[in-house]
Protein backbone atom coordinates (compact mmCIF):
# COMPACT_ATOMS: atom_id res chain seq x y z
CA UNK A 1 0.00 0.00 0.00
CA UNK A 2 2.18 2.98 -1.04
CA UNK A 3 1.61 6.08 1.52
CA UNK A 4 -0.83 8.78 1.94
CA UNK A 5 0.59 11.45 0.32
CA UNK A 6 1.10 14.90 2.43
CA UNK A 7 -0.94 13.35 5.74
CA UNK A 8 -0.34 14.10 9.03
CA UNK A 9 -1.59 12.73 12.46
CA UNK A 10 -1.86 15.63 14.67
CA UNK A 11 -1.75 14.08 18.77
CA UNK A 12 -2.87 16.60 21.48
CA UNK A 13 -4.86 17.92 23.94
CA UNK A 14 -6.79 19.95 21.90
CA UNK A 15 -5.29 19.56 17.88
CA UNK A 16 -8.30 21.68 16.38
CA UNK A 17 -5.75 24.81 15.74
CA UNK A 18 -3.37 22.52 14.27
CA UNK A 19 -6.07 20.50 12.43
CA UNK A 20 -7.37 23.70 10.76
CA UNK A 21 -3.98 25.47 9.08
CA UNK A 22 -3.11 21.76 8.03
CA UNK A 23 -6.35 21.23 6.11
CA UNK A 24 -6.02 24.39 5.12
CA UNK A 25 -2.67 23.83 3.64
CA UNK A 26 -3.65 20.82 1.79
CA UNK A 27 -2.47 18.34 4.52
CA UNK A 28 -5.01 15.27 4.33
CA UNK A 29 -5.15 15.24 8.26
CA UNK A 30 -6.09 12.60 11.06
CA UNK A 31 -6.20 13.49 14.80
CA UNK A 32 -6.17 11.81 18.66
CA UNK A 33 -8.10 14.72 20.22
CA UNK A 34 -8.69 14.46 23.71
CA UNK A 35 -12.30 16.87 23.71
CA UNK A 36 -13.51 16.77 19.85
CA UNK A 37 -14.68 20.34 19.42
CA UNK A 38 -17.50 20.51 16.49
CA UNK A 39 -15.21 22.47 14.25
CA UNK A 40 -12.22 19.91 14.71
CA UNK A 41 -14.05 17.74 12.26
CA UNK A 42 -14.57 19.54 8.67
CA UNK A 43 -10.18 19.73 9.25
CA UNK A 44 -10.39 15.73 9.46
CA UNK A 45 -10.06 12.62 7.29
CA UNK A 46 -10.55 10.83 11.09
CA UNK A 47 -9.82 10.98 14.44
CA UNK A 48 -10.28 9.10 17.88
CA UNK A 49 -11.33 11.20 20.29
CA UNK A 50 -10.71 10.54 24.00
CA UNK A 51 -13.79 11.39 26.16
CA UNK A 52 -15.93 9.70 23.02
CA UNK A 53 -13.52 6.50 23.15
CA UNK A 54 -13.93 5.82 26.54
CA UNK A 55 -17.14 7.46 27.65
CA UNK A 56 -16.54 9.74 30.30
CA UNK A 57 -15.55 13.30 30.65
CA UNK A 58 -13.45 16.40 31.18
CA UNK A 59 -13.21 15.94 35.50
CA UNK A 60 -12.43 12.95 35.73
CA UNK A 61 -9.48 12.62 33.07
CA UNK A 62 -8.36 16.02 33.68
CA UNK A 63 -4.65 14.75 35.02
CA UNK A 64 -4.35 10.96 33.98
CA UNK A 65 -5.53 11.69 29.99
CA UNK A 66 -1.85 11.13 28.53
CA UNK A 67 -1.99 7.11 28.40
CA UNK A 68 -5.05 7.65 26.56
CA UNK A 69 -3.53 9.84 23.83
CA UNK A 70 -0.78 7.32 23.43
CA UNK A 71 -2.98 4.28 23.19
CA UNK A 72 -5.76 6.03 20.77
CA UNK A 73 -2.05 6.77 18.74
CA UNK A 74 -1.19 3.54 18.63
CA UNK A 75 -4.95 2.89 17.23
CA UNK A 76 -5.19 5.28 14.44
CA UNK A 77 -1.60 4.03 13.19
CA UNK A 78 -2.78 0.41 12.88
CA UNK A 79 -6.08 1.36 11.21
CA UNK A 80 -3.98 3.63 8.72
CA UNK A 81 -0.06 2.94 8.64
CA UNK A 82 1.14 4.98 5.81
CA UNK A 83 0.27 8.01 7.09
CA UNK A 84 3.26 10.21 5.91
CA UNK A 85 3.61 12.80 9.22
CA UNK A 86 3.10 12.71 13.33
CA UNK A 87 2.50 15.91 15.45
CA UNK A 88 2.36 15.90 18.81
CA UNK A 89 1.11 19.11 20.65
CA UNK A 90 0.12 19.89 24.16
CA UNK A 91 -1.30 16.74 26.32
CA UNK A 92 2.15 15.02 26.11
CA UNK A 93 4.91 17.49 27.43
CA UNK A 94 5.93 15.19 30.40
CA UNK A 95 4.73 12.41 29.18
CA UNK A 96 7.84 10.97 27.91
CA UNK A 97 7.04 7.13 28.74
CA UNK A 98 4.11 7.72 26.52
CA UNK A 99 6.01 9.22 23.93
CA UNK A 100 8.43 6.01 23.79
CA UNK A 101 5.54 3.71 23.75
CA UNK A 102 4.17 5.92 19.88
CA UNK A 103 7.85 5.85 19.48
CA UNK A 104 8.41 1.92 20.00
CA UNK A 105 5.19 0.86 18.26
CA UNK A 106 6.13 2.70 14.79
CA UNK A 107 9.33 1.39 15.20
CA UNK A 108 8.05 -2.32 15.77
CA UNK A 109 5.71 -2.43 12.89
CA UNK A 110 8.23 -0.16 10.93
CA UNK A 111 5.64 2.21 10.02
CA UNK A 112 7.26 4.77 7.84
CA UNK A 113 5.50 8.12 9.89
CA UNK A 114 8.02 10.67 10.27
CA UNK A 115 8.24 12.03 13.86
CA UNK A 116 8.04 15.58 13.17
CA UNK A 117 8.92 16.55 16.88
CA UNK A 118 11.76 17.26 19.41
CA UNK A 119 13.56 14.23 20.67
CA UNK A 120 12.45 12.95 23.88
CA UNK A 121 16.39 14.00 24.76
CA UNK A 122 15.86 17.92 23.73
CA UNK A 123 12.25 17.18 25.49
CA UNK A 124 13.32 16.23 28.70
CA UNK A 125 16.39 19.07 28.91
CA UNK A 126 13.97 21.99 27.98
CA UNK A 127 11.49 20.72 30.65
CA UNK A 128 13.76 20.21 33.48
CA UNK A 129 14.21 23.83 34.88
CA UNK A 130 17.39 23.32 36.56
CA UNK A 131 19.13 22.47 33.47
CA UNK A 132 17.77 25.19 31.29
CA UNK A 133 18.52 28.04 34.51
CA UNK A 134 22.39 26.36 34.54
CA UNK A 135 22.54 27.59 30.74
CA UNK A 136 21.33 31.42 31.50
CA UNK A 137 23.25 31.44 34.46
CA UNK A 138 26.76 30.48 33.01
CA UNK A 139 25.87 33.04 29.79
CA UNK A 140 25.04 35.80 32.59
CA UNK A 141 21.22 35.96 32.44
CA UNK A 142 19.65 36.49 35.40
CA UNK A 143 17.02 33.87 36.44
CA UNK A 144 14.19 33.67 39.57
CA UNK A 145 15.33 32.31 42.73
CA UNK A 146 14.54 28.74 42.37
CA UNK A 147 14.92 25.42 44.91
CA UNK A 148 13.56 22.31 45.17
CA UNK A 149 10.37 22.20 47.48
CA UNK A 150 12.57 19.85 49.81
CA UNK A 151 15.10 22.94 50.53
CA UNK A 152 12.43 24.92 51.90
CA UNK A 153 12.92 24.84 55.58
CA UNK A 154 16.50 25.52 55.40
CA UNK A 155 16.04 28.48 53.09
CA UNK A 156 12.94 30.25 54.70
CA UNK A 157 15.45 33.45 55.90
CA UNK A 158 16.53 33.62 51.68
CA UNK A 159 12.78 33.00 50.53
CA UNK A 160 10.61 35.72 51.10
CA UNK A 161 6.58 35.61 50.93
CA UNK A 162 4.58 36.26 48.44
CA UNK A 163 6.39 32.96 46.25
CA UNK A 164 5.28 30.50 44.34
CA UNK A 165 4.87 26.46 44.55
CA UNK A 166 4.20 24.68 41.03
CA UNK A 167 5.07 20.90 40.12
CA UNK A 168 7.78 20.01 37.94
CA UNK A 169 5.71 18.76 35.31
CA UNK A 170 2.17 19.73 34.05
CA UNK A 171 1.29 23.32 31.58
CA UNK A 172 -1.18 26.21 30.92
CA UNK A 173 -0.52 26.96 34.77
CA UNK A 174 -2.46 24.58 36.45
CA UNK A 175 -0.07 23.39 39.17
CA UNK A 176 1.21 26.43 39.82
CA UNK A 177 0.36 28.25 43.16
CA UNK A 178 1.33 31.47 44.98
CA UNK A 179 1.74 31.24 48.88
CA UNK A 180 0.84 34.72 50.19
CA UNK A 181 2.03 33.52 54.12
CA UNK A 182 2.76 30.87 56.23
CA UNK A 183 -1.06 30.24 56.82
CA UNK A 184 -1.92 29.79 52.68
CA UNK A 185 0.94 27.22 53.00
CA UNK A 186 -0.05 25.15 55.10
CA UNK A 187 -3.63 24.99 53.64
CA UNK A 188 -2.00 24.62 50.43
CA UNK A 189 0.17 21.56 52.15
CA UNK A 190 -3.57 20.17 53.69
CA UNK A 191 -5.06 19.81 50.16
CA UNK A 192 -2.00 18.50 48.38
CA UNK A 193 -1.08 15.54 51.50
CA UNK A 194 -4.56 14.39 51.25
CA UNK A 195 -3.78 13.81 47.21
CA UNK A 196 -0.43 12.29 47.84
CA UNK A 197 1.52 15.23 47.97
CA UNK A 198 5.72 14.00 47.34
CA UNK A 199 7.84 17.02 48.07
CA UNK A 200 10.18 15.69 45.24
CA UNK A 201 7.58 16.44 42.51
CA UNK A 202 7.36 20.52 43.76
CA UNK A 203 10.01 23.61 43.08
CA UNK A 204 9.49 26.70 45.04
CA UNK A 205 10.44 30.04 43.38
CA UNK A 206 10.26 33.59 43.87
CA UNK A 207 7.54 35.17 42.61
CA UNK A 208 8.09 38.35 40.05
CA UNK A 209 5.26 40.39 39.50
CA UNK A 210 5.43 41.77 35.98
CA UNK A 211 3.80 41.01 32.17
CA UNK A 212 3.84 37.49 31.47
CA UNK A 213 5.02 37.32 27.61
CA UNK A 214 5.71 34.37 25.16
CA UNK A 215 8.22 33.92 22.48
CA UNK A 216 7.82 31.67 19.62
CA UNK A 217 10.27 30.15 17.26
CA UNK A 218 10.75 28.34 14.84
CA UNK A 219 14.45 26.03 13.93
CA UNK A 220 15.56 23.04 11.70
CA UNK A 221 17.67 22.13 15.18
CA UNK A 222 20.59 24.58 14.14
CA UNK A 223 19.22 27.45 12.99
CA UNK A 224 16.64 29.55 14.68
CA UNK A 225 13.97 32.73 13.78
CA UNK A 226 11.60 34.16 16.10
CA UNK A 227 8.04 34.02 14.51
CA UNK A 228 5.95 36.28 17.33
CA UNK A 229 6.52 37.74 20.65
CA UNK A 230 2.91 37.66 22.47
CA UNK A 231 1.59 38.87 25.34
CA UNK A 232 -0.11 36.39 27.83
CA UNK A 233 -2.93 36.53 29.41
CA UNK A 234 -3.20 34.34 32.62
CA UNK A 235 -5.28 33.94 35.05
CA UNK A 236 -8.17 36.37 34.24
CA UNK A 237 -11.32 36.37 36.16
CA UNK A 238 -13.33 37.78 33.61
CA UNK A 239 -12.70 34.53 32.19
CA UNK A 240 -13.80 32.00 34.70
CA UNK A 241 -10.51 30.19 34.83
CA UNK A 242 -10.72 27.87 37.21
CA UNK A 243 -6.73 28.61 38.82
CA UNK A 244 -5.02 31.44 39.59
CA UNK A 245 -2.17 31.02 37.08
CA UNK A 246 -4.69 29.35 34.53
CA UNK A 247 -3.46 30.18 30.34
CA UNK A 248 -6.47 31.85 29.51
CA UNK A 249 -4.98 33.25 25.77
CA UNK A 250 -2.57 35.77 23.75
CA UNK A 251 -2.65 38.95 22.36
CA UNK A 252 -0.54 38.80 19.05
CA UNK A 253 2.22 40.95 18.85
CA UNK A 254 2.80 41.71 22.25
CA UNK A 255 2.93 45.84 22.29
CA UNK A 256 6.54 45.85 23.96
CA UNK A 257 9.57 48.41 23.74
CA UNK A 258 11.94 47.06 21.01
CA UNK A 259 14.91 46.62 23.72
CA UNK A 260 12.23 44.22 25.23
CA UNK A 261 11.93 42.14 22.57
CA UNK A 262 15.00 41.99 21.06
CA UNK A 263 16.30 40.07 24.78
CA UNK A 264 13.48 38.07 24.75
CA UNK A 265 13.97 37.08 21.23
CA UNK A 266 17.85 36.70 21.97
CA UNK A 267 17.28 34.61 24.93
CA UNK A 268 14.49 32.55 23.42
CA UNK A 269 17.28 31.81 20.21
CA UNK A 270 20.02 31.10 22.59
CA UNK A 271 18.21 28.29 24.40
CA UNK A 272 16.78 27.04 21.32
CA UNK A 273 19.84 25.76 19.77
CA UNK A 274 21.70 25.36 23.11
CA UNK A 275 19.00 22.35 24.02
CA UNK A 276 19.01 21.44 20.16
CA UNK A 277 15.06 22.10 19.51
CA UNK A 278 13.23 21.94 16.08
CA UNK A 279 10.20 22.64 14.69
CA UNK A 280 7.86 25.46 16.37
CA UNK A 281 8.57 25.81 19.99
CA UNK A 282 7.27 28.47 22.86
CA UNK A 283 9.12 29.92 25.92
CA UNK A 284 7.05 31.73 28.76
CA UNK A 285 8.59 34.46 30.48
CA UNK A 286 7.28 37.63 32.93
CA UNK A 287 8.34 40.69 32.06
CA UNK A 288 9.59 42.81 35.11
CA UNK A 289 11.27 46.13 34.99
CA UNK A 290 11.86 45.63 31.62
CA UNK A 291 13.74 42.04 32.19
CA UNK A 292 12.25 38.91 31.18
CA UNK A 293 12.56 36.36 33.54
CA UNK A 294 12.18 32.76 31.99
CA UNK A 295 9.22 30.88 33.40
CA UNK A 296 9.26 27.86 31.86
CA UNK A 297 9.90 25.94 28.05
CA UNK A 298 6.83 24.64 25.92
CA UNK A 299 9.01 22.23 23.28
CA UNK A 300 6.01 21.84 20.73
CA UNK A 301 4.08 23.66 19.15
CA UNK A 302 2.12 26.34 21.67
CA UNK A 303 -1.40 27.51 22.42
CA UNK A 304 -0.78 30.86 20.69
CA UNK A 305 0.18 29.47 17.36
CA UNK A 306 -3.44 30.31 15.69
CA UNK A 307 -3.19 34.12 17.09
CA UNK A 308 0.60 34.31 15.53
CA UNK A 309 -1.08 32.75 12.48
CA UNK A 310 -3.80 35.25 12.03
CA UNK A 311 -1.78 38.46 12.83
CA UNK A 312 1.30 37.29 10.11
CA UNK A 313 -1.28 35.74 7.47
CA UNK A 314 1.23 32.62 7.28
CA UNK A 315 0.47 28.95 7.75
CA UNK A 316 2.81 28.07 10.43
CA UNK A 317 1.99 24.47 10.88
CA UNK A 318 3.01 24.40 6.79
CA UNK A 319 6.30 26.24 7.74
CA UNK A 320 6.23 23.88 10.49
CA UNK A 321 6.41 20.61 8.48
CA UNK A 322 8.98 22.42 5.87
CA UNK A 323 11.15 23.01 9.38
CA UNK A 324 12.01 19.34 9.64
CA UNK A 325 13.03 19.32 5.43
CA UNK A 326 16.81 20.61 5.39
CA UNK A 327 16.33 22.09 2.22
CA UNK A 328 13.38 24.20 2.95
CA UNK A 329 15.11 26.55 5.88
CA UNK A 330 15.78 29.84 3.27
CA UNK A 331 12.32 29.64 2.15
CA UNK A 332 10.99 29.60 5.82
CA UNK A 333 13.28 32.34 6.77
CA UNK A 334 12.40 34.62 3.46
CA UNK A 335 8.89 33.80 4.14
CA UNK A 336 9.15 35.13 7.85
CA UNK A 337 11.51 37.93 7.06
CA UNK A 338 8.92 39.20 4.43
CA UNK A 339 6.19 39.21 6.73
CA UNK A 340 5.03 41.74 8.74
CA UNK A 341 1.89 42.07 11.68
CA UNK A 342 -1.67 42.83 10.11
CA UNK A 343 -2.62 44.42 12.95
CA UNK A 344 -3.45 42.56 16.16
CA UNK A 345 -4.74 38.98 17.11
CA UNK A 346 -6.84 38.06 20.76
CA UNK A 347 -7.15 34.97 21.68
CA UNK A 348 -9.26 34.15 25.16
CA UNK A 349 -10.53 30.94 26.59
CA UNK A 350 -13.99 31.10 28.36
CA UNK A 351 -14.22 28.61 31.06
CA UNK A 352 -17.24 27.45 32.59
CA UNK A 353 -18.57 29.59 36.09
CA UNK A 354 -21.21 26.49 37.13
CA UNK A 355 -23.26 23.66 35.17
CA UNK A 356 -23.83 24.84 31.49
CA UNK A 357 -26.66 23.27 29.64
CA UNK A 358 -27.42 22.56 26.27
CA UNK A 359 -29.73 24.94 24.46
CA UNK A 360 -27.03 28.07 26.09
CA UNK A 361 -24.40 26.18 24.09
CA UNK A 362 -26.02 25.89 20.76
CA UNK A 363 -26.75 30.01 21.50
CA UNK A 364 -22.51 30.59 22.03
CA UNK A 365 -21.69 28.34 19.19
CA UNK A 366 -23.80 30.60 16.91
CA UNK A 367 -21.47 33.55 17.53
CA UNK A 368 -18.79 35.01 15.12
CA UNK A 369 -15.08 34.51 16.12
CA UNK A 370 -15.95 31.75 17.97
CA UNK A 371 -13.59 28.61 17.87
CA UNK A 372 -13.38 25.26 20.20
CA UNK A 373 -17.03 24.72 19.52
CA UNK A 374 -18.20 22.62 22.41
CA UNK A 375 -20.28 19.70 21.63
CA UNK A 376 -24.04 20.77 23.05
CA UNK A 377 -24.33 18.50 26.01
CA UNK A 378 -23.68 19.84 30.02
CA UNK A 379 -20.20 21.58 30.61
CA UNK A 380 -18.94 20.92 34.44
CA UNK A 381 -18.15 24.00 36.15
CA UNK A 382 -13.86 24.54 35.37
CA UNK A 383 -14.26 23.25 31.94
CA UNK A 384 -13.60 25.28 28.89
CA UNK A 385 -16.73 26.69 26.35
CA UNK A 386 -15.02 27.67 23.73
CA UNK A 387 -11.83 30.00 22.41
CA UNK A 388 -12.65 33.44 20.72
CA UNK A 389 -10.59 34.67 18.41
CA UNK A 390 -10.56 38.67 17.19
CA UNK A 391 -8.29 40.56 14.99
CA UNK A 392 -7.97 44.44 14.44
CA UNK A 393 -5.97 47.37 13.68
CA UNK A 394 -4.69 48.14 17.21
CA UNK A 395 -3.86 46.34 20.74
CA UNK A 396 -6.31 48.23 22.52
CA UNK A 397 -9.33 47.65 20.13
CA UNK A 398 -8.71 43.44 19.58
CA UNK A 399 -8.47 43.26 23.25
CA UNK A 400 -12.02 44.90 24.24
CA UNK A 401 -13.48 43.49 20.99
CA UNK A 402 -12.26 39.94 22.15
CA UNK A 403 -13.87 41.05 25.93
CA UNK A 404 -17.08 42.06 24.44
CA UNK A 405 -17.62 38.80 22.83
CA UNK A 406 -16.94 37.31 26.14
CA UNK A 407 -19.14 39.46 27.83
CA UNK A 408 -22.14 38.59 25.17
CA UNK A 409 -21.51 35.02 26.28
CA UNK A 410 -21.24 35.83 29.85
CA UNK A 411 -25.04 37.21 29.52
CA UNK A 412 -26.26 34.05 28.14
CA UNK A 413 -24.93 31.61 31.16
CA UNK A 414 -26.45 34.11 33.26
Amino acid sequence: MAKNSRSVLVVGFNTRPLTYSLNKAGYEVYAVDFFGDLDLYPNVKDCLIVIKELETNYDLLRNKYSIFLANLTIEILQKYPNIEYLIIGSGLDDAFEEREVILKEIKKYQYSIKNLNNSIESIKKARNIEIVYNILSSKGYKIPLTLPYEKLKSKENVLRYPFIVKKKTGAGGINVYKMENKSSLSSFLHTQEAKGFKASEWLIQEFKEGIPVSCTTISNGEECEVISINRQIIGLKFLNPPKEFMYCGNIVPAYLFKEDEELISEISIILTKELGLKGINGFDYVLKNHYPYLMEINPRIPGSINVSGAVLDLNLLDLYIKSFDGSKWDYIKKKLNLTQSQGFATKLIMFAPKEIYRDKIQQINQFENIHDKTEPKIISKGEPICTILYKDKNFSRSFFGALKIADEIKKIIG
